[in-house]
């Protein structure tokens, strides 16, 4: 009979719009959320009652940059939105289930009754999921379809299914895969005959158009547009993916700030906050990316709500004219976006960032098309000796804020990303796109300014005859030589991690599937003293057994345990070395050994509806939050789901995940993140994690045409309702 009053008095109030205070009132005697002068607070309903589990948005365009709060409703429907700059905001409310509530104007100190609505249909609903629910409709092969003959002018073989997942996957290394941008054709491109050409003159637009039929050639050009003409005509039809579950318990305590930044059709490769040795580094300062065609560092200035781009000067001598930009200088076909117009025009394409203790931000960059002297074998230089390289058009940049002044480091090297190691020299470690490593003294560097005496380069070789140190050695695939050391046959070296046990630096290797993992010290006397060692990944290609395919991020925790997410299926991967037995002959060469020292985690998300086993999302990068800068522990696992607008938390100790999303703009599209504490004494509101939407395009993203990329801020309340 209480409750009946309660709920006759809530439906009464709520048309004068005070359900609100009633709401709140009346759950187990609880007050009402009081809302300070900073805040805006209140409860969510729907005709179905209190909206658990939704998101509230407060947006506003009166700042420096356009800037949006972000929390979740409670169990009794109840939000606050804390630490809100001075503005008038348009809040509203989106969630699964739901479609979007009409926004509605107010200001800090408020207090809002919201009125969440109901998708009227499943496919209204169905508009606001990830973009990998919808990917998840793609018709996947069984692995008892490989090997695979891929028909063509010179015919291959796919031997597995990571393979074509390594090749179907890389149009998820740019873009989200299922976003409405990527699912439906725009009736501005005409109209075909069949969906098969309307999708083929899909795929060719714009100026990676080119590069987007390179890469579907690797399943066969017309079998790949088969696959996508199959599931877009599906998805016309009606079809829908599963429903994702709404946040639940502690991914209801999260407060996610969004920033936009950078420029339209922008693509920042990546972005850093601090240093990841020591996250009070930058304490509330700006958050920094390269924008990889506009050549240019991109910032966002937090405590300011303003953003800036400033652009790459390089050094007298130095001629843009003699690089080779990423994106073609032509269309297949015009831009669904922009027509015929030329977008993306960068040379520089400045990658992989990483801050010093100075706050001085590192990154690799394209600044010269021919290499130096010295790192030629002729030139006596004692790397070049066992790693000459006559050409290499990536090498290390340094860029102080406090001066706005750029640094060039001319390396002998095409590196793929950085890391810094805890050492006295400061050193700036390197992958390199041919395998290996290459480093930086930034100490010497710094002292001298002299490219040849601060840098090092090393291949990834193994001391395979046992004499200590690094001398003549074979290559695959020519055979094993007991008396002469061994090359790892593993090119395309990614991403990068220093182990802070033992002072190893780690790298993953995409090639050959199912992908590995390459660890290597450079010893006391370099090169000659430079060691490695690899790891294969465990793939089971019948599935019969555990194990996923093709590394691409990796860190290394406190203890020495390396984390990698696997692409392909969509594992997290441990591997503790200190478990691997002693192991000679050929499975020290190939990786093929420790599967004692390897487990892996399923991280929840989609699967694709003909493979349950295979995740449609793409775990790009990840990061181990060494010193909880996040609030929730230390050494926890983060990993960025590219294609689902999310970071995914990871407790080892329980082995449970924990979801925090961007659900506004959709398409929010995470390649690197990291964490930084601004200020230990403040709780929850001193510390944080940052990342960026790092889309080739963010056009593609919600918003379209003009929608620049966007920074992103995730802290962790102790409840929903914290202020």
């Amino acid at each position: 009979m209480q409750k009946r009053a309660w709920k006759l008095i809530g439906m009464v109030l709520a048309g004068c719009g005070l359900w609100a205070s009633v709401a709140i009132v009346r759950a187990n005697g609880r007050a009402a959320v009081a809302t300070g002068a900073s805040e805006i607070g209140g409860a969510v309903a729907s005709a179905k009652g209190p909206e658990a589990g939704v998101w509230v948005i407060a947006e506003t365009s009166d700042l420096g940059t356009k800037f949006r709060k972000i929390v979740v409703t409670d169990d009794r429907g109840q939000f606050l939105l804390p630490e809100l700059p001075k503005a008038n905001y348009k809040v509203w409310v989106r969630g699964y289930g739901l479609v979007d509530s009409e926004p509605v104007d107010a200001a800090p100190g408020k207090t809002l009754s919201l009125a969440a609505v109901v998708a009227p249909t499943p496919a209204a609903a169905a508009q606001y999921y990830p973009a990998s629910y919808w990917a998840s409709l793609l018709n996947v092969p069984p692995k008892s379809a490989f090997p695979m003959t891929i028909p063509g002018p010179s015919p291959s073989v796919l031997a597995t299914q990571a393979d074509w997942l390594y090749v179907l996957k890389g149009c998820w290394g740019c873009h989200q895969t299922g976003t409405k941008a990527t699912r439906e054709i725009p009736a501005s491109l005409g109209k075909f005959d069949t969906s098969a050409q309307a999708w083929a003159r899909f795929i060719s637009s714009g100026q990676l158009g080119s590069l987007m039929n390179g890469m579907l050639s690797g399943v066969g050009h017309e079998q790949g547009v088969a696959l996508f003409a199959d599931w877009g005509d599906r998805i016309a039809k009606g079809e829908l993916p599963p429903v994702p579950p709404r946040p639940e318990g502690v991914e209801r305590n999260v407060v996610v700030t969004v920033w936009d930044w950078s420029v339209r059709a922008a693509f920042p490769y990546a972005a850093i906050s601090t240093d990841k040795r020591n996250p009070s580094v930058n304490a509330y300062g700006p958050v920094y990316g390269g924008d990889w065609f506009a050549g240019a560092i991109a910032a966002l200035d937090p405590a300011k709500n303003t953003k800036s781009m400033t652009e790459i000067a390089l050094p007298d001598g130095y001629d843009l004219k003699q690089l080779s930009p990423w994106a073609p200088q032509k269309e297949s076909a015009p831009s669904v976006y922009f027509g015929d117009e030329l977008i993306w025009t960068g040379f520089l394409n400045p990658g992989s960032f990483a801050m010093d203790g100075g706050g001085r931000v590192w990154f690799n960059v394209k600044s010269r098309a021919d290499n130096p002297a010295f790192c030629k074998a002729e030139s006596g230089n004692a790397y070049a000796k066992y790693f000459p390289r006559d050409s290499g058009n990536k090498g290390a940049a340094v860029y102080d804020p406090k001066t706005r002044k750029f640094e060039f480091v001319d390396q002998c090297v095409t590196t793929e990303h950085v890391v810094f190691a805890a050492d006295k020299d400061q050193t700036l470690y390197e992958s390199l796109k041919e395998g290996g490593i290459a480093w930086v003294n930034t100490r010497v560097w710094d002292e001298t300014h002299d490219s040849e005496k601060a840098q090092g380069w090393c291949p990834a070789v193994i001391d395979y005859n046992r004499d200590g140190k690094l001398g003549e050695y074979t290559t695959p695939p020519a055979p094993l030589d007991p008396k002469l050391d061994r090359a790892i046959a593993a090119p395309l070296g990614d991403m990068i991690a220093y182990n802070p046990a033992d002072g190893s630096v780690w790298y993953t290797a995409l090639n050959p599937r199912p992908g590995k993992l390459i660890r290597m010290v450079k010893g006391d006397n370099p090169p000659s003293t430079c060691n490695a060692e690899v790891y294969e990944v465990p793939y089971d290609a019948k599935g019969n057994g555990p194990g996923g395919s093709h590394p691409r991020g990796i860190d290394i925790d406190t203890n020495g345990i390396v984390w990698t997410p696997l692409v392909g299926e969509g594992y997290l991967a441990r591997l503790d070395r200190s478990k691997c037995k002693a192991v000679t002959g050929e499975a020290e060469t190939t990786g093929r050994r420790c599967a004692e020292g390897w487990t892996f985690y399923p991280i929840p998300g989609a699967a694709f509806k003909t493979q349950p086993g295979v995740k449609s999302d793409f775990p790009y990068a990840m990061w181990v939050d060494r010193y909880n800068t996040l609030g929730m522990g230390k050494n926890l696992p983060v990993v960025g789901e590219a294609d689902s607008d999310s970071l995914m938390v990871f407790n080892p100790a329980t082995t449970q995940w924990v979801r925090l999303r961007v659900p506004y703009p959709m398409g929010f599209f995470s390649r690197f993140l990291d964490g930084r504490i601004d200020d230990a004494k403040a709780g929850w509101k001193g510390r944080g994690l940052w990342a960026a939407n790092e889309a080739t395009g963010s056009q593609l993203t919600e918003g379209g045409k003009d929608t620049p990329s966007q920074v992103a801020h995730f802290q962790m309340r102790p409840d929903p309702l914290a202020k």
